[in-house]
């Protein structure tokens, strides 16, 4: 929510003004066709999208290379592109093997391990990562080091070539507090007014019951079974009919749990439009209300425990009301999540 893909789109215009070539690539298909998408609005056509018709968006189509014809013809029509856009897996493949770049600019950064960064960052001059070391880190089979990305690891050795946008334009100063003070060090905060006091009126909603802006806490006592707890599904299905029922929409509500079975048991208590998923997926999106289950035992097992950058995710997608369920005296056995159960408590 820092304007990240709008400075993303300015980048490589600033670049592509200067007589640059430049490279756009991340981690997932989606992260490139939004960075196009803003790049195309401030008015910037010169692009070659390399991908599977499956995997680009319908909208970006029309710039996708066609790599069924002559491959001298394909080579020529990335080679006069002012952009080229791929996903880091894609920057490996054989069509884009002899490509140079004066630039090349990696979204996802921070979710990417050091050789899926190499892959990209290797067919240009200069690089630039844009990424976030305190959300998701990569997904790696095991730990050691390719759990650390390039992005983390450069953040830490060379913190005089790191910028933070240090503004945001998602949520209200009350949901952004916590975030802010516990991963940012008190930098991150909101855009503008208008962003900072936004509230559940805004939607036509009043509030009321478990309908409240900002940030709640709704204690649940645990089960003993760590990946699915029905009681905490069933307060979670209750809390988001009553906001559904107040008049907020199915679609500007998310429910967030750790586990997939989780989030099978609360998907079947929710009305249809509500978007249920693990933290994983939901990073990158945002929602006017956000509940999250945070299916919370005494030893505290899960990934949302595991890493305390999922928490950071979970308790950032939400613009105007965050709702928190989950076994209070579990999570204060643990000083981050006593201190967020505190946070959450202040109404």
């Amino acid at each position: 929510g820092t304007g990240k893909t709008y400075t993303i789109a300015t980048l490589i215009r600033e670049f592509v003004d200067r007589g640059d070539r430049v490279l756009l690539s991340a981690f997932t298909n989606r992260a490139v066709d939004n960075a196009l998408e803003a790049l195309r609005e401030q008015g910037h056509e010169d692009i070659v999208r390399v991908g599977t018709s499956t995997g680009v968006r319908e909208d970006m189509r029309d710039l996708r290379l066609d790599q069924s014809g002559d491959p001298a013809e394909c080579a020529r029509a990335l080679q006069t592109a002012d952009v080229v856009a791929a996903t880091t897996a894609t920057c490996g493949s054989r069509v884009m093997r002899e490509q140079e770049f004066d630039v090349v600019l990696v979204d996802e950064a921070s979710q990417l391990t050091e050789p899926d960064t190499l892959a990209a960052i290797n067919r240009g001059e200069r690089f630039v990562l844009v990424g976030d070391h305190e959300q998701l880190p990569p997904v790696v089979r095991s730990g050691g080091r390719l759990s650390t990305s390039l992005f983390e690891r450069l953040h830490e050795t060379h913190p005089e070539a790191s910028v933070m946008l240090d503004q945001q334009y998602r949520m209200s100063q009350r949901i952004q507090a916590f975030s802010s003070t516990e991963f940012y060090d008190g930098q991150l905060r909101p855009a503008a007014g208008g962003v900072a006091g936004q509230t559940l009126a805004d939607l036509g909603v009043e509030t009321g019951g478990a309908v409240q802006n900002g940030v709640s806490f709704h204690d649940v006592p645990g089960t003993s079974d760590a990946h699915v707890d029905p009681a905490e599904a069933e307060r979670v299905g209750e809390i988001v009919r009553e906001y559904v029922d107040a008049g907020v929409d199915p679609a500007d509500v998310g429910v967030i749990a750790p586990f997939r079975a989780q989030v099978a048991e609360i998907g079947r208590r929710v009305p249809d439009g509500v978007a249920v998923d693990t933290v994983d997926r939901f990073q990158g999106s945002s929602k006017e209300v956000i509940v999250v289950s945070f299916v919370a035992t005494g030893s505290l097992d899960g990934p949302i425990f595991e890493d305390h950058r999922r928490v950071n995710v979970a308790l950032t997608r939400a613009k105007k009301s965050l709702v928190l369920v989950g076994d209070e005296a579990a999570l204060r056995s643990e000083p981050l999540y006593d201190r967020m159960v505190d946070w959450a408590s202040l109404g």
